[in-house]
């Protein structure tokens, strides 16, 4: 009987706790370069939104910053995705840049022992790699 209960107590409380969250969003950057904009969670439930926005033919440029200003929470999977996307990009000769979050993501990707493995900047870091974008096809190509 009291197993029951606790099982009743359980599923009542799950049922009643909302549903982690993330919103994704891009934003041509031009010349090559695009913005994606997360917030909320990036967890187990929520990698799925994330690999798609990453995966649009838009956001394949050479440059993409990957803003984690508003992510409120990030699990292990999250910090692993990351380092994925991170790896995908350079085999296809692109650059994915995190732009810092808050520090429970700074936090989690040490954790996982994956930091090294990101490019990771402050904003005026950031504006500095799409500045060199910028001056990079202001040049002639070198044949």
């Amino acid at each position: 009987m009291l197993d029951a209960l606790v099982l009743s107590h359980s599923i009542a409380r799950n049922a009643t706790t909302p549903s982690s969250t993330l919103v994704c969003s891009w934003t041509d950057g031009g010349l090559d370069a695009a913005w994606v904009h997360v917030a909320g969670e990036l967890n187990v439930a929520t990698l799925p939104q994330l690999d798609r926005t990453l995966g649009e033919p838009q956001v394949q440029a050479r440059l993409v910053v990957l803003d984690l200003r508003e992510l409120k929470f990030m699990d292990s999977s999250g910090a692993h995705a990351l380092v994925s996307h991170a790896v995908r990009a350079r085999k296809a000769g692109r650059r994915l840049v995190l732009l810092r979050g808050p520090a429970i993501v700074d936090s989690m990707l040490t954790l996982a022992g994956c930091s090294g493995d990101l490019e990771i900047g402050d904003i005026d870091q950031v504006e500095s790699a799409v500045a060199g974008l910028v001056r990079f096809s202001d040049e002639e190509p070198v044949l």
